[in-house]
């Protein structure tokens, strides 16, 4: 599934935070998108969480289903 952005998800995210936010939407937890970004899974839920206060969204499933992955919910 290709996940794309809106102009609104585009604004205010820096390039990690896109990255980040694509990764929950395709549905990986914090270890996987550590793993991937060799970052800790806390670094990641820090971000995550930033993220979500970004975007002013309250759950990894709303997040993931603003990032087109209707099927995460």
């Amino acid at each position: 599934m290709l996940l794309s952005f809106t102009p609104k998800l585009r604004k205010g995210l820096t390039q990690a935070e896109r990255d980040v936010a694509l990764a929950v939407a395709r549905g990986l937890s914090n270890a996987q998108i550590g793993k991937e970004r060799q970052a800790s899974p806390r670094t990641i839920a820090n971000q995550v969480a930033a993220i979500m206060k970004k975007l002013g969204v309250s759950s990894r499933a709303e997040l993931a289903a603003q990032f087109g992955a209707p099927d995460f919910v």
